[in-house]
């Protein structure tokens, strides 16, 4: 790879039907244009109605056999003549790659979504971890009068304490029977302890009012104001885990989604500047050389925040196997119909040399007004781009310190003009 060589830019066009190499690192969570509106999942055998909306073929079967409208703007539909196989749409979620969720325990395993849950179940890494110390076992609270089990954690030693009181309670009556109690006890003058236990509180009622606590004059009072208690404090531990758990999904989904608001404020604020770091890059040539219809493709990121969108497509050239291709792509925005068209700017590359930054390869180029690459887009990503179509020797670009651990970095400036 030269930096000084001078390389003419082209109009290159990807083929239709061609999807990029993508790698989810995210949760198991579909994005908008692979999400069924009905079941809010990965589509499963996707289809597309006559109004322009994607269902699972199982979802909108169900649904049309129900109401015979579309969900989504209730336009009369039939499953004859309105519904069509969306085979793009599968052979994008198809080529999708998710990490097996046990990557941390040794899997390496990437499946695409729809096959990510099956492999969980099989997954041979899915093993609950086993702690080589041997734990000391909790004692049950009523081992002082009697019960002789012991558990490995706190949740088990709980749910014997719900399901064994009558067992319980048996315990303690006999507990107590062998206390010598004299029979009179009830007329006897009142001790320091007795008094402290009449001062024990009656369970309170079910809308959470506390009951007027009444004296205990015996051991038959005492030993189910006992049990009310724990009743109660257990049932209020219950209600605290469930309402713990609830939060802690909250959190997590919150976490996700603020992931990714972040990577979409920084695509749209980048100003047309953009860093793309192309990670397991041999891996990834070496696939584009088995099947040249395959390309890797760039996140779509603004020249301003209300700007133009562009994307960058990385593949095998189609002239010359031992080079790689680098074109730009006009993206479809929302602010579409307020810029001006067609696109009229400058557009940079600059290859990052990870170990001598001197040699770092950079090439400019104009745009042309009369290329379809630079019209305003009538698709999601223009089918033609503008760049390199002989771009960068692949054995060069890893021998001369363009790739390090893998990595190969991409700078992309465009500027309008």
């Amino acid at each position: 790879m030269e930096p000084n060589k001078t390389k003419s830019a082209t109009e290159g066009i990807a083929p239709m039907g061609i999807t990029a190499l993508h790698e989810t690192v995210l949760s198991n969570q579909p994005e908008s244009r692979y999400e069924c509106p009905v079941c809010l999942n990965w589509l499963r055998d996707p289809v597309i109605t006559t109004c322009g909306h994607k269902f699972c073929n199982s979802c909108i079967t169900s649904w049309l056999q129900n109401s015979g409208h579309c969900p989504i703007d209730n336009i009369n539909l039939s499953m004859k003549v309105d519904i069509f196989p969306d085979n793009y749409t599968k052979r994008e979620i198809q080529e999708q790659r998710m990490s097996c969720p046990f990557a941390a325990k040794g899997c390496a395993v990437k499946v695409t979504p729809l096959d990510l849950d099956t492999h969980i179940t099989m997954c041979e890494f899915n093993q609950p971890d086993v702690s080589t110390r041997t734990e000391a076992r909790v004692p049950c609270s009523f081992h002082a009068v009697g019960c002789r089990d012991s558990f490995d954690n706190q949740e088990e030693m709980n749910n014997h304490l719900h399901n064994d009181i009558q067992t319980h309670m048996s315990y303690l009556m006999n507990a107590y029977s062998k206390i010598q109690i004299d029979n009179d006890i009830s007329n006897a003058s009142i001790d320091a302890k007795e008094q402290e236990a009449m001062s024990l509180w009656e369970a309170p009622d079910k809308n959470g009012a506390e009951a007027t606590p009444a004296p205990l004059h015996n051991t038959s009072a005492l030993i189910r104001a006992l049990y009310e208690r724990v009743v109660v404090l257990e049932q209020r531990n219950r209600e605290q885990d469930i309402v713990i758990a609830n939060m802690s999904k909250q959190l997590s989904a919150l976490s996700v989604a603020k992931m990714k608001q972040n990577n979409d404020m920084l695509l749209r604020y980048c100003m047309g500047n953009y860093i793309w770091k192309i990670d397991n890059f041999k891996a990834r040539c070496d696939a584009m050389l088995k099947d040249h219809f395959k390309m890797l493709y760039s996140p779509g990121f603004y020249t301003s925040p209300n700007g133009y969108r562009f994307c960058v497509r990385l593949n095998i050239s189609p002239q010359n196997p031992l080079f790689f291709a680098l074109h730009v792509h006009l993206m479809k925005t929302e602010y579409d119909d307020c810029l001006e068209w067609p696109f009229n700017g400058r557009i940079s590359f600059a290859t990052i040399n990870q170990y001598d930054p001197d040699m770092t390869q950079r090439d400019t180029m104009m745009s042309n007004s009369n290329l379809v690459a630079f019209r305003k887009p009538t698709s999601e990503i223009c089918v033609r781009g503008f760049g390199y179509t002989e771009y960068a020797v692949v054995s060069d670009v890893v021998r001369n310190g363009f790739v390090k651990d893998d990595v190969l970095i991409v700078r992309i400036n465009i500027k309008c003009v």
